[in-house]
């Protein structure tokens, strides 16, 4: 075999190999609120007390990071668990502690939040702070790391209400 046929065929191979995997990123892009439940719900002026004391009935003490997921398995999790462990480590030092919670054994969250992995923070005087994704993009790892915008919120001294980022695409899947 010619070089010229090797290259020829390690060219077509890579190309290939290129389609497949933009054809799988754009599959898995999806909306983070496709139906709007949050984005309407988030335009109540209530609304940031009601998702806080939704949390609070579902056992959510206040200074907590709350990862819900659903019961099935989601490969989108999978991708979030570095976000995850980075954030909850630098708000470890604020007293903040990481706890998952289950949309599908919680309807009166799974009504706004319709989509998963999400994370609520809710801080140590109980007011929710965020609510969103970890980070949007392609496979949640190639877009944007949310993490410190998170961390901003969480921290901040001056509590103007919870950022609710609902808006965005990324890899999540429905409840």
């Amino acid at each position: 075999m010619s070089q010229r046929t090797i290259v020829l065929i390690v060219v077509v191979w890579a190309l290939g190999i290129l389609s497949l995997l933009g054809f799988a990123s754009v599959n898995q892009i999806k909306p983070f609120d496709p139906s709007m439940l949050l984005a309407q719900a988030a335009s109540n002026p209530q609304f940031d007390n009601d998702f806080a004391n939704a949390l609070s009935q579902a056992g959510v003490t206040p200074g907590t990071l709350v990862h819900m997921v659903s019961s099935g398995k989601c490969y989108c999790d999978k991708l979030t668990e570095p976000h995850r462990e980075e954030l909850s480590g630098e708000l470890a030092h604020e007293g903040y502690q990481l706890k998952q919670l289950s949309l599908a054994e919680h309807p009166a969250l799974s009504r706004y939040v319709d989509h998963y992995p999400a994370l609520a923070v809710v801080d140590n005087a109980g007011q929710l702070r965020y609510l969103g994704p970890y980070a949007v993009g392609y496979g949640c790892f190639t877009g944007a790391n949310l993490v410190s915008q998170i961390k901003q919120a969480a921290t901040s001294a001056e509590y103007y209400g919870a950022s609710i980022n609902s808006d965005v695409k990324g890899c999540f899947c429905a409840v």
